[in-house]
């Protein structure tokens, strides 16, 4: 059942039961890739939780590959690398969130790569258009 929502469980070095985020079913487009080597650059983060299913379908819109570039910052204490000081100091409301760091916000709530794109800057061009569309309820967990 828990894969079945997008995530299941691990055990961690210390013999712990954590979880960790289903795989990433779609392919990354080079813009995504692109974008996700941006955010990196600028030290954007994306604080998540494993069991956020709008943080499921942030993570998807990116693809396999461009994730790998993403800031990736699990917030649920049950979550597979779990980071309290970090999520502690970025003073969040809920899932997903991307911030410069732990300070500015950059948006909040599942959001298009392409609005991604234009809230942080990124100077390249982004054809949202190329972008295959993940159903979207545009929310956030809280």
């Amino acid at each position: 059942m828990m894969e079945e929502m997008g995530y299941f469980p691990v055990q961690n070095r210390a013999g712990d039961t954590v979880y960790i985020p289903g795989r990433i079913r779609r392919e990354s487009t080079p813009q995504a890739i692109e974008l996700a080597k941006y955010l990196r650059s600028e030290g954007i983060n994306l604080y998540a939780a494993y069991w956020c299913p709008h943080c499921r379908n942030q993570r998807e819109m990116f693809g396999r590959e461009a994730l790998q570039y993403v800031n990736y910052v699990e917030c649920a204490p049950k979550g597979y690398g779990f980071d309290a000081k970090l999520c502690s100091k970025a003073d969040l409301e809920g899932f997903p969130t991307w911030k410069v760091g732990t300070k500015k916000e950059v948006g909040s709530g599942e959001m298009t790569l392409d609005a991604l794109a234009k809230a942080t800057g990124f100077p390249g061009k982004f054809d949202g258009s190329i972008e295959e569309p993940l159903p979207m309820s545009g929310g956030s967990c809280q």
